[in-house]
């Protein structure tokens, strides 16, 4: 049995991480009470046409009785109906999706509340609106809400879509709850340690003692059981981010401007973009493509697309610099 953070097995633990149900809907409150009431009418009817008083008792008793059972059902069966959580924006390898006909869900595919994801060998990225998480191999995910998931194990990767992007998502980990205030970052769980580790903007862990506590950007926090480590790696590209611009979904570039290919391609691997000079900039606003790239490996894309618009580039030390440097 995996262990959920360290040691530290608690059911407060446990009862946490299988998350809570929502409230019961009116129209789902206003069926229990009618059915319980026509139960109860029936039950009237039924009866002597004047019944002992202990029997009237005991058809009260039994009427609150079904009132109870009718509403406790009406509240697991509104707080059990799936909703729309999200969409397959992009997929690899064998993935398992819990409630679908197949075992890895095709691409543009809903992902209900309630489900579970297990990549196993494969990775797959999901669309929460204008918000892109993406699952890593050997990684487990439970789909709680659309603004709620649950990491079990392994890694998952946030892309908010910038500082002003609206879309929320919690991540309920075994060390505690992660928000993001419009942000990149990477949520890993494994070996009983909870990582967060921030490449833009910045994060909140508030942990299941009630410490809270905030990663920016170029920082990293593993939480441990009680023990929490803020730690400062300034690298935001490299081997711990590249498998999620792995699974990235496609840019189509047919008919978009050289900048925005560029801006994507950098913010996706976490590279800085430089223009040796402003006419180089105002050109790649200009420069139109076309065609596709799909299939590319990132340093490919750069290859082609340099051959194509005859603009040099070159990728170095995490910098992508358009334009030949003096």
């Amino acid at each position: 049995m995996t262990k959920l953070a360290g040691d530290d097995s608690s059911i407060e633990t446990l009862v946490r991480l299988a998350g809570s149900r929502d409230a019961p809907s009116a129209q789902g409150m206003e069926r229990a009470r009618a059915a319980a009431f026509a139960s109860w009418q029936q039950g009237l009817r039924s009866a002597d046409a004047r019944p002992s008083p202990s029997r009237r008792v005991a058809w009260w008793a039994a009427a609150a009785g079904l009132m109870s059972l009718a509403v406790v059902g009406a509240w697991y069966w509104s707080a059990s109906r799936p909703v729309f959580v999200a969409r397959v924006a992009a997929v690899s390898g064998a993935v398992k999706l819990s409630g679908a006909r197949v075992d890895t869900p095709a691409a543009d595919s809903a992902v209900l509340s309630g489900e579970s994801l297990e990549t196993r060998s494969g990775r797959i990225a999901l669309a929460f609106g204008a918000l892109s998480l993406r699952v890593d191999r050997d990684t487990r995910l439970r789909l709680d809400a659309p603004d709620r998931v649950t990491l079990v194990e392994g890694n998952v990767y946030v892309d908010s879509g910038g500082v002003n992007a609206s879309t929320a998502l919690g991540i309920v980990t075994p060390a505690g709850d992660v928000r993001h205030i419009g942000t990149q970052f990477l949520v890993s769980v494994a070996g009983g340690v909870t990582r967060v580790q921030v490449r833009e903007g910045r994060v909140t862990l508030g942990t299941t003692d009630g410490a809270a506590h905030e990663v920016s950007a170029g920082e990293r926090l593993d939480v441990d059981g009680a023990r929490a480590r803020l730690m400062s790696t300034r690298v935001s590209h490299g081997v711990d981010w590249e498998w999620a611009a792995a699974i990235a979904p496609a840019f189509d570039v047919e008919n978009r401007p050289l900048a925005e290919f560029l801006a994507w391609i950098a913010r996706e691997h976490g590279w800085q973009l430089r223009y040796v000079d402003a006419t180089l900039q105002s050109r790649a606003q200009a420069v139109r493509l076309h065609g596709s790239l799909d299939e590319l490996e990132a340093t490919a894309m750069i290859e082609r697309v340099s051959l194509i618009t005859g603009i040099p580039m070159t990728l170095s030390d995490g910098a992508l610099t358009v334009g030949l440097t003096p």
